[in-house]
C-alpha cells in the first residue's frame, strides 16, 4: 500500500461536532458555559437594578391627615424600637405599652391586668356617657329620652340615699317579711317560697333564687332541624361560688350581722339567722358541685312535658310555680315542653326545699334580694360591701369605679336595644358598614383561594368546606335594623322615670324586659344581637356553627380596631385578623361537631382530619417550648393548644393575603409620618398591638388555667414565627427566633 493511502486498519478520525463549532467560533465548551453564566448573572443584576429603580422612582406617599397623625402617635405609644422584631415581636410591638401601663394597687403591688381591649371598652363607655348626658330633646325618640332620664336618676346619689332603706323594707313586707327583722313576729304558716318568688317577679326584682328559669332558644332535638323556637328552661344556680374558708366565713358573717342590724334587726337574732343562712349556703354549694360531677357521666339535660316534670319531681308545685313567674307575659300548660338542664341539681334541690325550714328559706330569699339591691342603697352601705370584698381578697381590687361608669352599665343592662339604636345612628353610618362588609367578603374569598392551594386537605373536604363558606352569613347592623329597633323600642318610651326615684325606674324597666323575653315563648327564634348587653361594647366577632352566621358587635368598628380614614394595613391588621380568625372556625370547628349538646358530627374526611391533627400537633410541639416570663418561666402545656391557636395563625395569614390582594387592586397604601416602617411591616405591627396586655403574675396564672387560649405573648410570637411573609418583610435572618427553619405551615 502506498504512503498516504488509507489503511482499513487505521480509519480516519471522525470529526467531533463540538470541535467543529470550536473551530468555527473559536469558543470551547467550557468557555461557552462561563459566558452563559455571566449573561445570566448580568441579567439578574439588571433585573434587581430595574426593580430597585422602579421601587424608588415611584414615590411612596406619606399620609398626613389628622387621622394618620393620630394613628402614628398611637403606634408609637405601643412599640419599643430598642427590641429587635426578629427576636421578640410581641415585646417589639407592645414594649412601650407594657412599660408605661400601671396595674399597681394602693400597696404598690401589681394586680389584675390592663389591655388594649380594656382601653377600647372605656372609650366606648365614654361615647355612651356623652350620648346619655346630652340634653333631652323633643326630636330624639321617646325611648332614648327615657334612657337619658334613667342615667340622670342613677347619678342622683342624694335622692338614692334619701330613699334610704325604707323602700327595701317595703319590698320585704310584700314578699312575706324578712324573718331576721321581724324576729318572733314572723309568721311561718303564711309563707310559701313559690309565692315569695312570684311577688319578686311582680315587683320587677330578680327571682332566680333556687332555680334559674329562662326562655331560651331550643337548639336540640328534631324540632331544631325544622326551625328553632323559644322554649322554657330550668337551670341550676351556681352556688359553688359561695364556698368560704373559715377566715372569709367569719368576715361574711360579721358583714351580714352588721347589715341586718342597720336595717333594724336585733343583734342576737341577726347572729343566729346569719349563722344558719351561711350553713345553708354551704349546703347549696355542695349540691351545685355534686350535681355537676354526677352529670358528667350522662346527658346534662332532659326534655319533659310539664306533666312529666311534675310526675318526676312531685314535691314542687311546678304548674303553679312556673305560671306565677311567667304572668302576665305567658301561660304554661301541662303538655308544654320544658328543658331541664342538669337534672341531678333539680333532684337534689327538691329534697333541699322539702327539708329546710320555711324561716330559713325566707331568709335565703331576703338575702338574695338584699344583695341584688345593694347598688341601690346609700353610699355608706355600698362602701361597706367594697371593704368586705377587699378584706376577703386581701388587696385593693379597684372595685370602686366612677359613678358615671356604674350608671352607663345600668342603662346598658335595662335599655340595651335603645342604646344600640342611638349608637348605630351616631357611630355606624352606612358607608362604614359597606366598607366592613366588603372586607368580610374579601377575606372569605381569600380563604377560598388559600383553601384550594393547601395540600393536606383532600378535594372532597375542600369542596364541602367551600360550600359551607359560601352558605355562611354576616350579621352587621344596618339602616333597616335601625328602623326596626326604633319601632320596637316604643315600649320603652312608655316607661315613666322619676329622676328622684331611681329604684322605681330600675324595677319598671325590669318589668318591661321580663315581659319582652318571656313573651317570646313558643315563637320562632330570630337572631337579636341588639338586645345583647355586649352588642355595643363587645369586641369579639362570634361565629354560630348552628346558624353558620358571623355576628359583629358594633363597638368593634371604632377606636384602634377600625377607622374609615386611615391606611388599610391598620384595618386589615387588627379587624381583618379578628374576622379571619372567626371565619376559620366555619370549618375548623366542624371536626369537633357543632350540635348543641356536643354530639360528634364531622363532615371532614378521615384523611383530612388526620392531616389536620398532624398540623395541630406541630403547633403543640412548638408552643410547648414557649416559656412565659410571668408564669415563673413555666412551659405552656401542649394539651392546651387547640383550634384557637390554629385560628390565630390562619387569621393573620389570610388577612395578610387579603390586604395584599387589596393593594394589587387599589394601589399602594401610604406611610405614616415619623415611622420608618413599610406598609407591610405596619400590618404586622397592627396585628400584634391589639393583643398588648399587661398582666400581674397572679392574673396571668388564672388566665392560663381557666382560658382556652394561649397568653397574648405566645399568640403573637407563635403565629408570626410560622409565617415566611413576616420574616421576609422584617428581613429576619434564618434561624432567628422569629424565623425558625422548621415552620408549621397550614394556610
Amino acid at each position: 500500500m502506498k504512503n498516504g493511502s488509507l489503511s482499513p486498519a487505521n480509519p480516519p478520525p471522525t470529526a467531533n461536532p463540538a470541535d467543529v463549532e470550536t473551530a468555527r467560533h473559536g469558543c470551547t465548551k467550557e468557555k461557552r458555559k462561563k459566558i452563559i453564566i455571566a449573561v445570566a448573572v448580568i441579567g439578574i443584576i439588571l433585573l434587581v437594578i430595574g426593580l430597585f429603580y422602579l421601587g424608588f422612582s415611584v414615590k411612596v406617599e406619606t399620609c398626613t391627615t389628622s387621622q394618620c397623625v393620630r394613628t402614628a402617635a398611637e403606634i408609637r405609644k405601643y412599640i419599643d424600637t430598642r427590641t429587635d422584631p426578629c427576636d421578640d415581636f410581641y415585646r417589639f410591638s407592645c414594649g412601650s405599652f407594657l412599660q408605661n401601663t400601671n396595674i399597681q394597687n394602693t400597696q404598690g403591688q401589681q394586680k389584675g391586668s390592663r389591655s388594649v381591649e380594656d382601653i377600647t371598652k372605656e372609650e366606648i363607655l365614654l361615647q355612651l356617657k356623652d350620648m346619655l348626658q346630652a340634653p333631652i330633646r323633643s326630636e330624639d325618640s321617646k325611648a332614648f329620652n327615657v334612657a337619658k332620664k334613667f342615667y340622670r336618676a342613677c347619678l342622683n346619689e342624694t335622692a338614692i340615699a334619701r330613699e334610704g332603706l325604707e323602700k327595701i323594707k317595703q319590698i320585704f313586707e310584700l314578699i312575706g317579711g324578712w324573718p331576721t327583722l321581724k324576729g318572733y313576729n314572723w309568721k311561718e304558716e303564711t309563707f310559701d317560697w313559690t309565692e315569695a318568688l312570684h311577688k319578686l317577679r311582680e315587683l320587677g326584682l330578680n327571682f332566680d333564687v333556687f332555680f334559674r328559669i329562662t326562655v331560651d332558644r331550643d337548639q336540640g332535638g328534631e324540632r331544631a332541624t325544622r326551625g328553632s323556637r323559644y322554649i322554657l328552661q330550668i337551670h341550676e344556680i351556681p352556688y359553688s361560688q359561695m364556698e368560704f374558708g373559715s377566715e372569709v366565713k367569719s368576715m361574711v358573717f360579721e358583714y351580714m350581722v352588721q347589715l341586718s342590724v342597720r336595717f333594724g334587726a336585733n343583734r342576737d337574732t341577726a347572729q343566729q339567722d346569719a349563722r344558719e343562712v351561711l350553713r345553708l349556703f354551704q349546703e347549696l354549694s355542695r349540691i351545685s358541685k355534686e350535681s355537676r360531677i354526677k352529670n358528667t357521666t350522662k346527658d346534662d339535660y332532659e326534655r319533659l312535658a310539664l306533666s312529666e316534670l311534675q310526675y318526676k319531681y312531685p314535691e314542687i308545685k311546678w304548674h303553679f310555680y312556673i305560671n306565677g313567674l311567667l304572668k302576665p307575659a305567658e301561660h304554661f300548660n301541662y303538655d308544654d315542653e320544658i328543658i331541664v338542664v342538669q337534672p341531678r341539681y333539680v333532684e337534689m334541690m327538691e329534697v333541699f326545699l322539702g327539708v329546710t325550714a320555711k324561716r330559713s328559706l325566707a331568709n335565703i330569699i331576703c338575702w338574695h334580694t338584699l344583695q341584688y339591691l345593694i347598688s341601690y342603697m346609700p353610699v355608706e352601705i355600698i362602701e361597706q360591701v367594697y371593704e368586705l370584698v377587699e378584706r376577703i381578697n386581701g388587696e385593693m381590687m379597684n372595685f370602686r369605679v366612677p359613678r358615671w361608669k356604674t350608671c352607663v352599665q345600668e342603662a346598658k343592662i335595662r335599655l340595651s336595644p335603645v342604646l344600640s339604636a342611638a349608637y348605630i345612628q351616631n357611630f355606624f353610618p352606612e358607608e362604614k358598614r359597606y366598607k366592613v362588609l366588603t372586607m368580610v367578603r374579601a377575606i372569605k374569598k381569600q380563604f377560598e383561594e388559600n383553601l384550594f392551594r393547601v395540600e393536606w386537605m383532600d378535594y372532597e373536604t375542600k369542596e364541602i368546606t367551600r360550600q359551607k363558606l359560601h352558605a355562611s352569613g354576616e350579621k352587621l347592623a344596618s339602616y333597616g335594623d335601625l328602623l326596626n329597633l326604633l319601632e320596637d323600642n316604643k315600649i320603652f318610651g312608655q316607661v315613666v322615670v322619676n329622676q328622684a326615684k331611681f329604684l322605681d325606674a330600675v324595677l319598671n324597666l325590669n318589668l318591661v324586659n321580663f315581659y319582652l323575653m318571656q313573651s317570646k315563648l313558643r315563637e320562632y327564634y330570630e337572631e337579636d344581637s341588639f338586645n345583647d348587653i355586649d352588642f355595643i361594647s363587645g369586641l369579639e366577632v362570634k361565629y354560630s356553627s348552628f346558624d353558620n352566621i358571623l355576628t359583629f358587635p358594633v363597638g368593634i368598628f371604632s377606636g384602634i380596631y377600625y377607622q374609615n380614614d386611615r391606611p388599610e394595613y391598620m384595618n386589615y391588621g387588627i379587624l381583618g385578623s379578628i374576622i379571619a380568625h372567626e371565619v376559620s372556625h366555619i370549618f375548623m370547628r366542624a371536626q369537633h361537631g357543632d350540635s348543641p349538646h356536643g354530639e360528634l358530627r364531622s363532615w371532614w374526611s378521615t384523611n383530612s382530619l388526620a392531616n389536620y391533627d398532624e398540623k395541630l400537633q406541630c403547633l403543640s410541639n412548638q408552643y410547648g417550648k414557649f416559656r412565659v416570663t410571668k408564669l415563673n418561666g413555666k412551659h405552656l402545656s401542649q394539651e392546651r393548644i387547640h383550634d384557637e391557636d390554629m385560628a390565630d395563625l390562619a387569621g393573620i395569614k389570610v388577612s395578610y393575603d387579603t390586604y395584599n390582594t387589596y393593594v394589587r387592586q387599589n394601589g399602594a397604601q401610604p406611610l405614616l409620618s415619623g415611622l420608618k416602617y413599610s406598609p407591610n411591616q405596619l400590618f404586622w405591627i397592627s396585628a400584634a398591638i391589639r393583643h398588648c396586655s399587661k398582666d400581674s403574675p397572679e392574673g396571668l396564672d388564672r388566665y392560663h388555667e381557666n382560658y382556652q387560649r394561649s397568653p397574648n405573648q405566645v399568640r403573637i410570637n407563635g403565629a408570626m414565627q410560622n409565617l415566611k411573609e413576616f420574616a421576609f418583610d422584617f428581613g429576619c435572618r434564618k434561624d432567628s427566633k422569629m424565623n425558625p427553619e422548621h415552620k408549621c405551615v397550614v394556610w
